[in-house]
């Protein structure tokens, strides 16, 4: 049988510095608000905001700097409400992450390449995770809490 972990001691194994620092606090951020994480203990990453096929995203913590790391976070959804009210300055570092698709999985049908709009600007040929945060510093981390409030 497989030795059920959590994704704190997925993080504590795989990270340290500055990543292991913004991974936790990520992770605390989820807990504090009661946000759900659906980790099953077997993996590298967990559904962050609701579960496997129904979440706002999905975070990967792999420790490799290559595939994309060491740790990420994408977010299955860029369906802003109404942006008057969004700051230039989160609009901006929203749109630095919009991602491009790379047809990772030749088994997704359906995989990327559409057009979305995100806080008023089109992108065209986004992946079906239209938003991605590699790596994120406490700075993007704030602005990834602010995002996720949007979409909960």
């Amino acid at each position: 049988m497989v030795e059920q972990k959590t994704i704190e001691e997925q993080i504590n194994n795989v990270l340290s510095g500055d990543s292991l620092k913004n991974a936790l606090d990520f992770i605390d951020f989820m807990h504090a608000n009661k946000l759900p994480i659906d980790y099953d203990g077997k993996g590298d990453g967990c559904a962050v905001g609701g579960i496997v096929g129904d979440s706002i995203g999905y975070m990967l913590v792999n420790g490799n700097e290559k595939i994309p790391g060491p740790w990420t976070i994408w977010f299955n959804s860029c369906d802003f409400d109404e942006t008057s009210f969004i700051s230039d300055e989160l609009k901006e570092a929203t749109w630095t992450h919009a991602s491009k698709c790379g047809k990772c999985n030749k088994n997704w049908e359906n995989c990327g390449g559409g057009a979305r709009i995100i806080f008023g600007r089109e992108f065209e040929n986004l992946c079906h995770s239209p938003l991605m945060f590699t790596n994120p510093d406490s700075k993007t981390l704030e602005n990834i809490k602010k995002l996720i409030f949007m979409l909960k």
